[in-house]
């Protein structure tokens, strides 16, 4: 009896301030909502922050290659390896032709 008598009265009290319950579940709702995208947001700076390293890494290699490249295009360094290597040297000036074209 005292049980049946209770769930009347919660029911009444549901009909009554039924608004307020739909209210408090939106707040409820929507903190979680907060919660969610609070924590995408971290993944998302943390997935950018690490991306911002990688293209830093990226650059430092990149200035290094052309480094490299520019150490390996020297005249002098070209110079050098043609006369060791492959014995070339400058020809002299009676070996020197010149030819015409048509």
């Amino acid at each position: 009896m005292l049980g049946l008598e209770l769930l009347k009265l919660i029911g009444s009290d549901l009909r009554r301030y039924w608004l307020v319950l739909f209210v408090a579940w939106l707040a409820i709702g929507s903190a979680f909502w907060v919660i969610f995208t609070a924590q995408d947001a971290r993944k998302l700076t943390a997935q950018y922050n690490g991306l911002l390293q990688q293209r830093d890494q990226l650059d430092v290699q990149w200035r290094h290659l052309l480094l490299e490249e520019q150490t390996l295009a020297e005249h002098s360094r070209i110079d050098r390896l043609a006369r060791k290597q492959l014995q070339m040297q400058r020809p002299k000036p009676a070996q020197e032709q010149v030819v015409k074209l048509p």
